[in-house]
């Protein structure tokens, strides 16, 4: 397979299932996945990095005795990759959602006592006459059908009144439960609504009964398979109690970080998950909910007094380009927006500089740093490399780099519109290994 990128015929390394180890560097790979565990699918999480990379630096690096920092966790791929391999791991991340799901995938319980639970939650929703209003959020009503929320408010007080054991799966699937009975067109990453993709359906309160049981069977599958491989797996897992990647906190080291940092002006993941963090309780308010983009890398949520000045950072490449966003050089978009634009620029790598100097100082001397990244991603016309700006900056703070190769994206939808001109689609994702030198 060969393929014109920016000028350049590249060509493609065929790879079935794995990675392989001998791969050499600079590599272009298209993968063909076999089906990953059924655990991988637990959760909602948009963009998600893949097992097959974690693997492939496990295998290639990896020892025994390794352990792991995973500070982006979202899923936990990573996570799951780790315990697979006996390798104790730490993880943390913002996203309370992300929180919860990586609980449930780290800790073990038994099938048998979720279903049995979920069958007497189920079944005190239909003894229940008295509605509860304990969730509100702006628009709440055009997103959900009345008897909608009536269905959500009972089976969410009835999984209160549920074993604290089995609660965070049941939470998981009341989750998938809200994301499906929402008004929110099938597929959609971000809330939208659109009639001429496809008409909403008129729902009950019974229907939110019947995908909460669907979603629990389903959850319940996936740790079937999962505690076949848990119960036998050493590892030791920590989540952290910082829940920022640019200030990681304590009395610790690892021998390798292994993850998949925010893309740059990509996804959205507190308004991805809105629906979800507001029906599970885990913010309280539309204000509460905004206040988590104070934690996101390269958050969007700025005010308009930080965007009015141009900001340096300090690399001559990253600033000219961040210049020609602001001042609207390759395309002008809509009052305020390029210079938004160049300060949610500024502040990611920003942002990833100070995670890299938190990070290297809590590896060993010789620990690894993988991380993948799309390669090149397109804000107001400007083609931003952020790999390889990335490196630039890791090895600034001190990281050496020792391998890298590419990924040919497959089947990355956001079902979302998008102006070319504006914001391309990331092509590849690019790995790579740096090492922390050991003087």
């Amino acid at each position: 397979m060969t393929q014109l990128l920016e000028g350049n015929t590249i060509s493609y390394l065929h790879i079935e299932s794995n990675i392989p180890t001998s791969i050499s560097e600079g590599t272009f790979i298209s993968l063909n996945r076999k089906p990953p565990l059924k655990i991988h699918a637990l959760g909602f999480q948009p963009a998600k990095s893949i097992p097959e990379i974690s693997r492939w630096f496990l295998q290639k690096y990896g020892t025994s005795s390794f352990s792991l920092l995973e500070p982006f966790a979202g899923s936990g791929t990573t996570i799951i990759e780790a315990i697979q391999h006996n390798n104790s791991v730490y993880w943390l991340d913002y996203q309370p959602l992300s929180r919860l799901i990586c609980q449930v995938k780290t800790t073990r319980c038994e099938p048998l006592e979720v279903l049995e639970e979920a069958l007497k939650v189920v079944r005190r929703t239909s003894m229940q006459d008295i509605i509860p209003e304990t969730i509100n959020f702006a628009n709440k009503d055009f997103w959900f059908q009345k008897p909608v929320q009536a269905g959500l408010e009972i089976l969410r007080q009835q999984i209160i009144a549920a074993k604290p054991a089995v609660q965070p799966i049941l939470w998981l699937a009341f989750a998938a439960t809200v994301r499906k009975t929402s008004d929110m067109n099938d597929g959609m990453i971000l809330a939208a609504r659109r009639s001429h993709i496809a008409e909403i359906p008129v729902r009950s309160r019974y229907d939110v009964f019947k995908y909460f049981r669907y979603f629990v069977d389903k959850a319940v599958e996936a740790i079937a398979q999962w505690n076949v491989l848990l119960d036998t797996s050493t590892s030791h897992i920590v989540e952290l109690p910082s829940q920022d990647a640019r200030n990681l906190g304590g009395n610790w080291q690892c021998d390798a970080i292994v993850t998949s940092p925010p893309y740059i002006n990509a996804i959205d993941y507190v308004w991805a998950s809105k629906f979800e963090l507001h029906w599970l309780g885990m913010v309280a308010s539309d204000e509460a909910r905004l206040n988590l983009y104070a934690h996101e890398i390269g958050t969007e949520r700025l005010h308009k007094e930080e965007y009015k000045e141009l900001g340096h950072t300090g690399n001559l490449r990253l600033d000219a380009l961040i210049a020609d966003i602001y001042t609207g050089k390759s395309y002008q978009a809509t009052p305020g927006q390029n210079k938004l634009r160049a300060r949610v620029v500024y502040q990611y790598f920003l942002d990833m500089k100070q995670h890299f100097a938190s990070s290297i100082a809590r590896l060993r001397p010789g620990g690894y740093y993988c991380l993948s990244i799309g390669d090149i991603s397109k804000i107001c016309g400007v083609d931003i490399p952020v790999a390889a700006i990335l490196t630039e900056i890791a090895c600034e703070i001190g990281f050496k780099e020792i391998f890298h190769f590419y990924l040919l994206l497959k089947n990355r939808k956001l079902n979302v519109p998008r102006n070319v001109a504006w914001a391309g689609t990331i092509k590849h994702d690019t790995i790579i290994v740096l090492e922390k030198p050991l003087q």
